[in-house]
């Protein structure tokens, strides 16, 4: 996904800056990603996923201060505390991180595919949007190229 997002980022930039109007599409572009950020359905995906990011790492910072507060408070008893006592605040501190690390993983791997959606989402309108704004220059450049362009470049035919 990051191959895609990547290409995508590429090719706009390098169409951006390989055009002579490049500032005048570079604005069209940049109005057509600003429509497209201040839709609805794109601010509620990136609300979405604040919450379930913000609502997960709360989880995770509880969820550890919980444990490192146990850890302390086993291995600070007194002196009186077995070595069995030991090795079992040592297990349950690793099972309660491992749940905590498996926690957190989950929720970045969902975050991230919500982020992915979001952007697939964009890249598709701003593509259309691009596609479009592209069609319509190409059309008035052949407009005005006249009679005599390059129409009859190419357009030999051949007895086939």
């Amino acid at each position: 996904m990051k191959g895609k997002i990547l290409f995508v980022v590429g090719l706009g930039v390098g169409y951006v800056l390989g055009t002579r109007a490049g500032r005048e599409r570079y604005e069209q572009i940049k109005h057509a990603a600003e429509n497209v950020w201040n839709t609805p359905a794109v601010q509620q995906g990136v609300g979405t996923a604040k919450e379930f990011a913000m609502s997960r790492v709360g989880d995770l910072s509880d969820t550890v201060l919980d444990n490192v507060k146990g850890l302390i408070g086993n291995a600070t008893k007194s002196s009186g505390a077995t070595k069995a006592d030991v090795n079992r605040a040592a297990r349950s501190a690793k099972a309660n991180i491992s749940k905590a690390a498996t926690a957190a993983r989950s929720a970045v791997d969902d975050a991230a595919s919500k982020l992915e959606d979001a952007v697939d989402g964009a890249a598709d309108v701003a593509s259309k949007s691009a596609s479009s704004g592209t069609s319509k220059s190409s059309s008035s450049s052949s407009k005005s190229t006249g009679k005599g362009g390059s129409s009859s470049r190419g357009s030999t035919t051949s007895g086939s």
